[in-house]
């Protein structure tokens, strides 16, 4: 009899332990698919907020900086700031190349292709090159440098 309290204290410490990784297991996945989603729509609302800036300042070449897109009312967390980031370059003789990109969890760009209808506009970058969604597209030269596998929106406006 008093062999038998050890074993059976053993035995529910041990089923708890098994139902507390059992919970975390399937609660990972869960986060790391909302972490992702959230992520693609912040993106969208990002390279959105940027386009409208420019789209109010048409003559602006240079970095839209997170004060500009709290100033229009689209204000970013720092946490998203930290990891994305923005260039408008001039081309031609009054056109904008507005490219924005970010480090996004893996399935961000699946988010994105869903809010976007799989607009052209967004990709993926690899070294100095971008290439969009759009089936069958061809990588493309970046106007800007950004990091190797960040999530992109490139487009341009005027001429």
């Amino acid at each position: 009899m008093r062999f038998m309290l050890p074993s059976v204290v053993f035995a529910l410490l041990t089923g708890l332990v098994a139902v507390y990784r059992y919970q975390s297991a399937t609660i990972t996945p869960q986060t790391q698919v909302l972490q992702a989603t959230q992520s693609g729509q912040t993106f969208v609302a990002y390279a959105n907020a940027v386009a409208a800036f420019l789209n109010a300042n048409p003559s602006f070449v240079g970095s839209v900086s997170a004060a500009q897109l709290a100033a229009q009312r689209t204000p970013f967390s720092t946490t998203f700031l930290a990891s994305a980031s923005n260039a408008v370059t001039a081309f031609g003789t009054a056109g904008r190349t507005v490219t924005t990109y970010a480090l996004l969890p893996p399935g961000a760009i699946n988010t994105i292709v869903s809010l976007t209808g799989g607009d052209a506009a967004y990709g993926l970058s690899s070294g100095t090159t971008w290439t969009s969604v759009a089936p069958g597209a061809s990588a493309q030269t970046l106007a800007t440098a950004v990091p190797n596998g960040s999530v992109v929106s490139v487009i341009q406006i005027g001429q």
